[in-house]
């Protein structure tokens, strides 16, 4: 979602153009103990690669049916799909844009594809643990610093804009503004910050901020953002006390489909380490139109937004603030749709209301943002 002013509980939001997300795969090359994606899925279970016919099937439906205009392309390690050239192809010939999120460690080997579908694609975002090589690749694998650092200079040297997507960790807190600075000396458009979310209770506690630790990391991402060139954002795990739908996939501007060809109500919910289970899962867009499986998903979101405000109402008439996992809409949603089984209650967070700038990364060739 796209917020560009720094005043809490505003009322007018942008949630970025109509678009599908696609996870092209389920494999990954590397190991990040934080991800969010099903440990078993990742590296036990055999490398499923979304089919490029089904894609260009549900560009179409989902251009009739919702308007969709673009297509953000995630993972597993987008990359390692065997078919890479023509899923970025069948972008183009649909008449649609895309982007994608990668590692960076294959991109030299994709870049051909890149070059040859440079016009159906808005930006490359790539994921960034540190602002050193020491840094990044304590958490990504020796080697991997350098690669993103050579897939940075092919972007920048090429004019093709980039974003950088950190996560805020107890390692990574401190080091916002390096982060920030070194993806603006590296050429990218934006850097785009995102809250851990947990995927055990062990792991809870030991990586995630506490909530004065939260609110101190927001306030600086709204202060980077405020004084840097390029954009800086926080897109996952903010504190939002708005009733209102607080991202593109409640607010049903965002549909994500999974490597299975599953229809899902949010990226960041599914194939999730650790859950309980899968209602977030609407449809297998295999057998099943889009039109369909949109209508039900609307219905979803509609019920899940619903809950949200009768839990918000809730802390107001008892004349509390919304504790951490109420006022945060992804750690609301974790809880409500079984993504967070060790977690039976809330925490009181302290509550506050914070003026934060929560936008979509910006894309700089003529100021277009660019979809996550």
């Amino acid at each position: 979602m796209n917020l560009t002013t720094a005043e809490p509980n505003r009322s007018a939001r942008d949630y970025g153009p109509p678009r599908l997300i696609v996870e092209l795969t389920n494999a990954c090359n590397l190991h990040c103990d934080y991800c969010l994606r099903d440990e078993d899925a990742l590296y036990h279970a055999p490398a499923s690669f979304f089919p490029v016919e089904l894609l260009a099937r549900l560009m179409r439906e989902a251009r009739a049916e919702a308007r969709v205009s673009y297509v953000m392309f995630t993972g597993g390690e987008t990359t390692l799909h065997p078919r890479f050239g023509e899923v970025l192809r069948a972008v183009g010939a649909e008449g649609l844009k895309c982007g994608f999120v990668t590692n960076g460690w294959h991109f030299e080997r994709v870049w051909p594809a890149v070059r040859e579908n440079r016009e159906a694609l808005t930006h490359v975002a790539f994921s960034l643990d540190g602002a050193t090589r020491e840094a990044h690749d304590r958490r990504r694998g020796e080697g991997s610093f350098v690669r993103l650092v050579r897939a940075f200079s092919r972007c920048r040297a090429a004019g093709l804009p980039f974003i950088v997507k950190a996560v805020i960790r107890r390692d990574t807190a401190p080091q916002l503004e390096q982060l920030a600075l070194f993806a603006a000396r590296m050429g990218a458009n934006s850097v785009s910050f995102a809250h851990l979310l947990p995927t055990s209770g062990a792991f809870e506690d030991d990586q995630c901020l506490s909530p004065s630790e939260r609110t101190a990391a927001e306030q600086e991402v709204a202060t980077l953002a405020r004084i840097l060139k390029i954009g800086v954002t926080l897109n996952v795990g903010y504190y939002d006390t708005d009733p209102a739908a607080p991202c593109s996939a409640l607010a049903g501007a965002s549909w994500n489909v999974d490597y299975r060809g599953r229809l899902t109500l949010c990226c960041n919910l599914s194939g999730y380490r650790g859950a309980a289970g899968e209602p977030d899962v609407i449809a297998d867009l295999n057998v099943e139109p889009f039109a369909d499986a949109c209508a039900r998903l609307r219905g979803v979101a509609a019920a899940q937004v619903a809950r949200r405000a009768e839990a918000l109402a809730a802390f107001a008439e008892a004349g509390r603030a919304p504790d951490l996992h109420a006022g945060s809409p992804c750690l609301f949603c974790l809880r409500g749709f079984a993504k967070a089984p060790w977690r039976a209650g809330g925490e009181a967070a302290g509550g506050r209301s914070l003026p934060v700038l929560r936008a979509e990364a910006v894309a700089a060739n003529a100021g277009r943002r660019a979809p996550e």
